[in-house]
Formats: C-alpha cells, structure tokens, sequence
C-alpha cells in the first residue's frame, strides 16, 4: 500500500468513530444530563437519553438505555415519535432491571402529616391539585365513603320528569361541610359516578326520605340514555366527604383548602410511610404518524406507578360499556363516547414491544394501544391495582363525535391495529374503582392474538372483544382468543363473562380458553352471568364463522355459553370438566408461557 494513502484512512476512520463508538446509554436517579450517558457518567432523565439516541444512527445494530435502579419522578410524560425507533431491522431498546426496582412514576410523596385530634386521621398540606387516587405503601387507600366497603345501599325511585333519585332515608346530612360528594351508582354492566347536587329531605313530620339531583353534566346523560336502564332498585354508595373516614387507610382531599386527610392503622409510623398523591395522567406516549410511524422500539423491565385521572371529578363518569363512557346520550339510544386515558399510549406504531414490566397503582387504564398499531405486543407483564382496564387494544369509535352503533371501517386501513399480540400477561384485581372495566378491552381489532394471559379478581369482563352491536361489516376480522386462564370474575357486576365478544367479526376464532370459579354474585341479581357470551351480532358469515371450540368452561351458577342475537356461530366440543377428553391436556397449556412461570410464582 502506498504510504501516502495511510494518513487519509485513519483520519476517517477518526472521523466517523464518534458516530458508531456509543450503542448504548445509562441513566441513573443520581446521574447528570451533562455527562456523557456512560455508566461511570450517567444522564439524569429518561428524556436525556432519548435525545442522546436520537443523534445516534439507527441501523448499524441495537441501542439499549439502560436504565438503573431507582425512582424517575416525572414531572411531564416521556413521548417518543417516530424519530426514536430503530430502523432496518435494528431496536431501541429502554431496558430496567429484572428485579423490578426501576420505577417510573407520575406522583410525588405527600409529607408532613399532623395529627387532627380524631383517632389516627392525620392530614397534610399539599399544592392545589385535584386527583382520585391515594397510594400508601403501593397499595391504593380506600376513597371515603358510606357504608363502607362490603356494603351497599338500595335506590328508592326515580323522578324521570324532575329528573330527580328518590332514597328511603334522610341522608340530608351527609352533605353538609361538602361541596364535592359523589354516589356511586351500580348499574347492571356499567357504573356511574355522579357528583351531587343536593340532598334535600322530604316526607310529611319527620323526613323519612331524601331527593337527590345531579350536577347538570350527569343529569342529561343519566335521564337521556336507555341502556343501561334506571331500574327501581340499585345499589349504590355516597363517597368523598371527611365525614365518612371511619377506617384504616379512608381518605379524603379537599381540594378547595389544599388539605387531605387520611386515617392510619395502629401501627403504623407515619414517618416512614411512603405516600404518594397521582399528578400525571399518562406517564409515556409513543406516537408515530400514519405516513411515518414510530417502529421497533422495546420497554423492558420498568415498573410503572402512580397515574391520576380527574375527569370524573370535573364532568362525572357514566360508564357506557367496558370503561368508554358518555359524553353525550339521547333517548333513542344513541350514545356517543369518550376513552379514559392509559398510563402507558402508544398510536400509529410497529414492532413496538412493552415486555416484562409491572404496572400497579394506575388511576385508569394502564396500557393502550389505541390506533394505527401493527405488528406490536404486550408480553409478559403484570398488572395489579389498576383503576381502570389493564389493557386496551383497537378503536371502540371512528371518534368521540361518531355514535357508538356506527361501525368503524375506516377507508385508511392502517388506522387499524392489527396483527398485535397480547400474551402470557398476569392480571389481578383491575377495574377496582370503575367497576365495569375489564381485563382485556379490545375494540374493532383484526387479526389480534390473545393468548396465554391468566386474568383474575375482576368485577366484570375477564376479556371484552368487539364493539358496535352491528351485522355489518367493519374493521374486525380473523381475531383469536386462546389458551386464557381465566378465574374469578364477575364478581361484582352482571350481563359479562369470562370471554365477552359483540358485532360482525368473520375468522374469530375462541380456542381452548380454561374458564373457573365464577362466583355467584352478591349483587345485581344474576341476570346473564357467563362462561362465553356472544352479544348482539357476534358472528362471522358461512366461508368464516366465528368459531368457539374446546373450551373448559367449568360447572358453576352461571351460564355455560350464552348467545344474544347471534350471527353465524360455529360450536365445537365444549368442555365442562377438566377430566374429559383432552381436558388435562388443554389445562396443562393455558397461561403464562414458561418462560414467563416467573411473574406468578414471584422469582
């Protein structure tokens, strides 16, 4: 080689190094968004090392940001689009610990709590904020209320002209000193928070009973909508005033004196408690465009905490059907609706992968994968403590001015998410605040794979697929529901099951799902609890039926398989006893994959 030439090729070897030297970040809770994202010199935040990537070039192998024990606070959510993902084949890739230590959260501790004289209800000052949700030691304290948990109390009558609720009691009282109380209203699949006006008594001598109104948001909804109907009795509970806190972890927030109150057990030292009051809605966003979508990006490992969401102490909440709730209703039954948010959103995504993380402490839904998702998943995850759905996949609506029987179609089909995967999650205890949430909501989704979840401790829904109640086609098709373990449910609520399905889905196929230990409800009578329910034009057509095939529904006070204006339904071989044939066999595959054995058994 000529001598000469060798100078020029290490200058640009020189030149270039920079450029491929780095593939790879740190970021710790004590690092600095000066340095240089090394792991002797870690970023500080996890937007610091988004922007590192973002210089880094995307196609010459993996970037991992690896992210290190700790709490991230944040003040504002992380959002990536799509200039953060990998490109040719190649992932970004944030990764926490595996020992669940890397927690990304939306609140921020409340300290400073004084005794108030009353008996281990101690209160602290905060900033004016609003939120629903009070986190002590990762568990969610109890929002006061009256009676307690466990009981309940029954409507009297309805006014439908003075658009008032008649109770059999003088609950006048309970208002006073409270300008922000709400009645939580229980209502055969769904559940209505409604703020509440005024509480007057009435009767003839001693007041024997109490007129309720609404405030005027709830009231035209509530009175305007058919479905779900205002029978002459439902149970129901009076919550948030600091008149109700009567037991261990019972709170309440005023947030006109910036003042909240919470009652503690015996033993606790208050001191080092870890409370936490939610700030954010949603913690990350991941949001690509159709034309140019966010692709080939991982979550791994982290632990996510602490959402709020405060709509339903601004506007009220009136569930309309799996947690999408009423914007507006008229008395024809048209219904339009609104979509909690999620701690986690991802739209107009591909290959974007949450796996191995644990979602807990969630004020709504916990993940959403709301449109324009191809080819994603949500993999191995736990979710426990969720306010809301723990997972929602696919649009339920066009948008929030389409009504709700309208079926969505759209003529761009990369709106729609498919071919996105949700398997061997572990779901326990979702739905804790709004009841008629579920598991697994997924809307108008084609081609979805969910497979190998264990869900459990669940109100209502286990797994709720489809939307519409409409014969016609739409966006749904080729859709699978397999190898689900799914225990528990419908606990609380009623017209659910295990596997809840609605509208025209043609190649739909409900396979070797295990189904057990439904209870008998303790309220709302039992009007339709089931195994399998396929709801008002569940079908698919002759060449590509909806198909429900080997699944162990397993003996209890409830319907096996339930139809409700079916369309075209294939049955096959349904088992009601683990120890028929191929029962052992179908028990032995469903749930976590092995690999994910870990998440239950806590290793």
């Amino acid at each position: 080689m000529d001598c000469k030439v060798i100078p020029t090729i290490v200058m640009c070897m020189f030149i270039f190094l920079p450029v491929f030297a780095q593939k790879g970040f740190y970021v710790s809770p004590n690092g600095n968004d000066k340095a240089t994202g090394t792991i002797d010199k870690p970023f500080r935040t996890l937007v610091r090392a988004r922007d590192a990537v973002r210089k880094v070039k995307k196609n010459s192998g993996d970037i991992v940001v690896h992210v290190l024990p700790g709490t991230y606070e944040l003040k504002e959510p992380l959002r990536l689009d799509q200039r953060d993902g990998g490109q040719d084949g190649s992932r970004v890739i944030y990764r926490g610990s595996k020992d669940g230590k890397v927690i990304i959260s939306g609140g921020t501790a409340i300290r400073g709590w004084k005794e108030t004289g009353q008996k281990n209800v101690y209160q602290a000052e905060i900033p004016k904020a609003m939120f629903r949700q009070l986190y002590v030691e990762n568990h969610t304290a109890i929002r006061a209320r009256f009676p307690n948990i466990g009981t309940y109390l029954k409507t009297g009558s309805w006014d439908l002209d003075n658009q008032t609720l008649m109770l059999s009691n003088n609950y006048s009282t309970l208002q006073t000193g409270s300008n922000d109380m709400e009645l939580l209203l229980l209502q055969s699949w769904a559940e209505s928070y409604l703020r509440i006006k005024t509480i007057k008594p009435t009767g003839v001598g001693r007041p024997q009973f109490s007129v309720v109104t609404f405030q005027d948001e709830e009231t035209k909804i509530l009175f305007n909508r058919p479905y779900p109907s205002l029978l002459p009795t439902h149970e129901f509970y009076f919550e948030n005033a600091r008149g109700f806190i009567d037991q261990d972890y019972e709170w309440y927030h005023d947030p006109g004196s910036s003042t909240v109150y919470c009652k503690f057990a015996d033993q606790d030292n208050i001191a080092e408690l870890h409370i936490v009051r939610p700030v954010l809605d949603t913690l990350v966003i991941l949001q690509g465009t159709l034309s140019e979508p966010i692709k080939n990006i991982s979550f791994e490992n982290f632990t996510f905490q602490h959402s709020n969401w405060i709509y339903p102490s601004q506007h009220g909440y009136l569930n309309a059907q799996a947690g999408q709730y009423n914007k507006s209703s008229k008395p024809n039954n048209e219904q339009f609706i609104l979509r909690p948010p999620a701690a986690v959103y991802l739209a107009n995504g591909q290959h974007v992968e949450f796996k191995g993380n644990t979602f807990n402490n969630i004020g709504s839904t916990a993940i959403d994968f709301h449109h324009g998702t191809s080819s994603c998943s949500i993999v191995g995850n736990k979710f426990t403590d969720i306010s809301g759905s723990a997972i929602a996949i696919g649009k339920f609506v066009q948008d929030e001015d389409t009504e709700y029987h309208i079926p969505y179609n759209p003529s761009d089909k990369r709106e729609i998410s498919t071919n996105d995967i949700v398997s061997s999650n572990y779901i326990q205890r979702a739905a804790t605040v709004y009841y008629g949430c579920v598991g697994i909501a997924a809307g108008y989704t084609n081609g979805i794979k969910i497979s190998h979840n264990v869900l459990r401790d669940l109100p209502y829904t286990g797994i709720s697929l489809g939307y519409g109640w409409t014969p016609l086609p739409n966006a749904m098709a080729n859709n699978l529901i397999a190898y689900n373990d799914i225990g528990n449910v419908m606990t609380m609520m009623n017209d659910g099951a295990a596997i809840y399905t609605l509208s025209y889905q043609p190649g739909t196929k409900i396979y070797r799902n295990y189904i057990h230990d439904i209870p008998k409800p303790k309220l709302l009578g039992q009007h339709i609890m089931s195994g399998i329910y396929c709801d008002e034009q569940s079908g698919g057509n002759e060449e590509s039926p909806l198909i429900v095939a080997e699944n162990i529904i397993a003996y209890g006070s409830f319907e096996m398989i339930k139809f409700h204006k079916p369309g075209i339904i294939l049955i096959k071989n349904t088992i009601h006893n683990q120890y028929q044939k191929n029962g052992q066999e179908i028990i032995g595959k469903v749930g976590l994959l092995p690999q994910f054995q870990y998440i239950i058994d806590g290793q």
